[in-house]
């Protein structure tokens, strides 16, 4: 047996395990600091679920990706001073879709007022609702069920089914049963207030914009350097990479998903860690089927929504620069409620379908495409039952001094990007807190003396 090579030790003020969107934020913030930091990701490349695909000038992202224009994403980005470019969806002439009906996608009080989907009933409480948004106290509906609360507010018509459709996109759930009404209604309200962006050239730019900074700040980024364990003590923390190497730091921030966060924690293995961690946890999936094309049969129907099937339709490259001049980055998903496990080649079948509606003679204009059958979207649904975002766990491990956690399914703030980045933002602070208070501490004692 051949022995195991031994590396000498690196040490750090942070190692960060993972990078994707929350380790390489953390890293920046930390390292902006004036703090050492090390990143570690097991990939070939940095980004995770951030990176972007491109190939012959055609830019997808791993599905269809939004960054909320009042999210803590887009503040903590432009805090850093990393550099992206976007527009606000334009949706042309969008469309509700229901059976073989297709209706018009109210954009405005007078669109909302002509449209001929709902009832004047129905119109006067969708208009009283929206009104009163911004002030809804959303805390008080956080254990309660969005299919409850949709129930009550709008009854079992087609407002509940658009209300439906606008907190499934603005969530990218389709679990009602179970998702909290007060997390959906705080990101239905982030949505409606704040609009989105799509980015220009993917969010590989937001990627390489905060690798860049962190570089520059002097952190290192590490690929190929895959974690096997995160050790905590009074010395600080040990990180053992696959190979033999240790990386030892101050502190630590593992910004991967629950489950293997369990396992780098060494006896924190799934469903014998903090609740929400791991054991029943549901995470948000779904299957999209993105399109290069070389022209749009409905030039004008750039976005569609399904009223009665959890189904999405957007052109991304009609407000954002994601291919050459002519090409259509398009994409068509399908939100996977937490028990739906369609085979691969129903959920492909489903969306062609879609498409066809949407999109009929898309087929001919094809360039390029790619089937993504069960993408993970987030790593924990935030559920009534665990009393919404309060139900998640904190940046702090239980147990391990010295080591915090961050990613989508941490913290109580946010949905999606906007919990990974927050989750991370508090992390670091926790981290940079911890490292001055620790460097006060010896002048503290000489000056007593």
């Amino acid at each position: 047996m051949t022995p195991r090579t031994e590396y000498p030790a690196r040490v750090a003020d942070l190692v960060v395990v993972g990078g994707g969107l929350a380790g390489l934020t953390a890293a920046a913030l930390v390292a902006r600091a004036g703090r050492t930091v090390v990143v570690l990701e097991g990939s070939k490349a940095i980004g995770g679920r951030a990176a972007t695909q491109a190939r012959d000038g055609i830019h997808w992202n791993l599905g269809p990706h939004a960054l909320y224009c009042r999210g803590h994403a887009f503040r903590i980005l432009r805090d850093l001073g990393v550099p992206f470019t976007g527009r606000f969806p334009d949706p042309g002439r969008g469309l509700l879709v229901e059976g073989e009906s297709l209706f018009p996608l109210p954009s405005g009080a007078g669109s909302l007022i002509a449209t001929g989907m709902l009832s004047i009933r129905e119109k006067w409480r969708l208009a009283r609702f929206l009104s009163g948004l911004g002030r809804l106290d959303t805390r008080r509906q956080d254990e309660i069920p969005l299919r409850d609360w949709i129930r009550q507010a709008a009854g079992e018509g087609r407002l509940a089914a658009l209300l439906r459709t606008l907190i499934r996109v603005s969530t990218y759930a389709d679990d009602q049963e179970r998702l909290s009404a007060g997390v959906a209604l705080d990101q239905l309200r982030t949505a409606l207030t704040g609009n989105v962006w799509y980015l220009d050239g993917g969010w590989q730019t937001l990627v390489d914009g905060l690798r860049e900074k962190a570089a520059g700040w002097g952190a290192e980024i590490r690929t190929s350097a895959g974690a096997e364990s995160v050790a905590a003590g009074a010395g600080g923390v040990s990180v053992r990479i696959a190979g033999g190497e240790t990386v030892r730091g101050a502190r630590a921030i593992v910004a991967v998903g629950p489950a293997e966060a369990c396992d780098l924690l060494l006896d924190l293995a799934p469903g014998s860690g903090p609740p929400g961690w791991a054991s029943g946890r549901i995470p948000v999936r779904a299957a999209c089927l993105d399109l290069a094309l070389d022209r749009l049969p409905r030039p004008m129907n750039r976005v569609a929504f399904g009223l009665d099937r959890p189904l999405y339709f957007s052109v991304h490259s009609a407000s954002a620069r994601l291919a050459p001049d002519g090409v259509a980055v398009a994409h068509a998903m399908k939100y996977l409620g937490g028990g739906d496990e369609p085979s691969p080649s129903d959920a492909r079948a489903e969306l062609e379908a879609w498409l066809d509606r949407v999109q009929p003679g898309w087929r001919a204009h094809v360039i390029k495409s790619r089937f993504l059958p069960s993408m993970t979207v987030a790593h924990a649904l935030p559920t009534a039952e665990g009393r919404g975002l309060a139900g998640r766990p904190p940046v702090e491990v239980p147990g391990r001094p010295g080591v915090y956690v961050a990613g989508d399914w941490v913290g109580g703030r946010g949905l999606l990007a906007d919990a990974s980045a927050a989750s991370a933002e508090e992390a670091a602070g926790r981290v940079i807190e911890d490292l001055s208070l620790a460097a006060a501490r010896p002048s503290r004692r000489l000056s007593h003396a």
